[in-house]
């Protein structure tokens, strides 16, 4: 029986060469299926990886770098000539963190991070696990994974998180600092397995943004947000030195 993959690229003329080598590298027990497949290969930067997460629902993801560093990704035009004997192995997958936010009734998920912001003075009552933690008004709070925390989380303040580990991190956004009021405004990084829920009155101003997609929905009144294991699989060796050397070639300039 042979395994079946579907191809995603974001058309770059990079993307594209990446993806006739891998057509080039298909064995005999591998067959291209459209409609019935167990692995998806993505094939662009951790943009493409997220705007198509529609795509991976029960299957094995594999993320090749065709962007700039990709997170996301294991392999680029170095290490293709091994794409179908290492994916092959059930072990190197693991089930990465996601975000579930519910709403006015609604519910939507998010793999990097959700942001609530305002284009006014965000108030929001913030409980975890019905504890009130704060009154915090700002312009916007933020919850992320640790897949997400190299990407908005990190240039709003927040920590870098090994993704190795199953936490999130809640980080507030521009907070006010007035006389009689004061917020946490430090990162909180909290296990999985926490729930928040943010209470706060009606307000149009108001903005729920998802792996840096605005939703139509408004963060009126209640708004819960949970955490598991996302519905697919991704390719991701433990690879200390290879997430290490991405750390360092993302933000680390020597002189």
């Amino acid at each position: 029986m042979k395994n079946k993959f579907l191809i995603i690229d974001n058309g770059s003329t990079k993307a594209l060469n990446l993806r006739k080598k891998i057509e080039s590298l298909v064995p005999s027990d591998w067959e291209y299926n459209e409609n019935d497949y167990e692995y998806v290969l993505v094939i662009g930067g951790d943009g493409t990886f997220l705007r198509n997460k529609n795509m991976y629902y029960d299957k094995k993801v594999v993320a090749i770098n065709g962007g700039n560093l990709g997170y996301y990704s294991y392999f680029d035009s170095k290490n293709l000539k091994s794409i179908f004997s290492k994916i092959n192995n059930d072990n190197l997958f693991f089930s990465p963190l996601e975000i579930f936010v519910e709403t006015n009734n609604n519910s939507y998920s998010c793999i990097n991070e959700l942001l609530i912001r305002s284009n006014k003075v965000l108030n929001a009552n913030v409980f975890i696990n019905n504890v009130l933690l704060e009154k915090f008004k700002g312009t916007g709070l933020m919850i992320c994974t640790p897949l997400g925390s190299t990407a908005h989380a990190k240039n709003a303040g927040g920590a870098i998180l090994d993704p190795n580990l199953d936490i999130i991190q809640f980080i507030e956004i521009e907070p006010l600092t007035q006389k009689k009021y004061s917020s946490l405004k430090s990162p909180l990084v909290l296990k999985f397995d926490n729930k928040i829920v943010l209470k706060s009155k009606s307000n149009s101003n108001n903005f729920i943004i998802l792996d840096g997609e605005t939703i139509e929905e408004k963060f009126d009144n209640n708004l819960s947000i949970s955490f598991n294991y996302a519905k697919f699989k991704l390719f991701k060796p433990d690879c200390k030195k290879r997430y290490l050397k991405k750390l360092r070639d993302s933000f680390v300039e020597d002189k």
